[in-house]
């Protein structure tokens, strides 16, 4: 679990439907556009209320989110209950150091923008963790996040997490959005539809010292980089 180096790294863009593609690697840089619709997209942070260990529990009995198209995870809230979403972080440094750990919810329509952040309330077992050091604190730490939705809120809408990078089976991915989440009717839509795009790198090259690893991934994990994974949603029951 000890922080080491890489000799090179490649950067590569994945994209699903229209969209940009770019490739970068060792100093060279290719670049193959073609034109979408531009969307305004906008970040809406949600109020964190506060801490809570019983929180944290309820991610113990919480399951796969079901699949809602490009592979993503769907998140219902209601207005009454929360929905939970539980999400685990590896940051790997010689030192420590605190980062925060939130969940955001964006907002995307063609040529339009806006905050939403009053229609939801948001509770969070922790607000941020120590990482790091030689004792690695806080690898993998599970933080658990409480959606509800207020009277009257309705659409669906993009959640992103703190982090540089989604753990997945495959390679480790920057993308748009990582949940929908979706309220009410889940009327109007208010995610990215035009064209979605994941970012993810490739080791190339041979590695010195002990990189850091995580159960379950082959991929090299990057020092002081942040990675998450989604472990588990409870879906809210009205």
């Amino acid at each position: 679990m000890r922080s080491g180096t890489i000799a090179s790294l490649l950067v590569v863009a994945i994209l699903a439907g229209a969209g940009i593609g770019y490739l970068i690697g060792n100093g060279n840089e290719r670049t193959n556009t073609s034109t979408f619709t531009e969307v305004s997209t906008k970040t809406i942070t949600v109020s964190v209320t506060g801490n809570s260990s019983s929180l944290l529990a309820q991610c113990s009995r919480a399951e796969a989110p079901a699949s809602f198209g490009q592979g993503l995870g769907v998140v219902t809230v209601g207005t009454y209950t929360p929905a939970v979403v539980c999400v685990q972080y590896y940051y790997f440094s010689s030192v420590p150091r605190t980062l925060e750990t939130s969940m955001m919810i964006q907002a995307a329509q063609a040529n339009r923008s806006f905050s939403g952040d009053s229609n939801f309330t948001v509770d969070a077992s922790a607000n941020h963790l120590v990482f790091g050091g030689p004792q690695d604190e806080d690898e993998g730490a599970v933080v658990a996040y409480a959606v509800t939705a207020k009277p009257g809120t309705s659409g669906t809408y993009e959640l992103d997490f703190s982090g540089s990078y989604m753990l997945s089976p495959g390679e480790p991915m920057e993308c748009v959005y990582y949940e929908t989440l979706i309220a009410g009717s889940g009327n109007p839509l208010y995610v990215y539809q035009y064209g979605f795009g994941c970012i993810t790198y490739a080791f190339t090259g041979t590695a010195t010292g002990n990189l850091p690893s995580i159960q379950g991934i082959q991929y090299p994990i990057l020092t002081n980089t942040l990675f998450f994974r989604i472990v588990g949603v409870i879906n809210s029951t009205g």
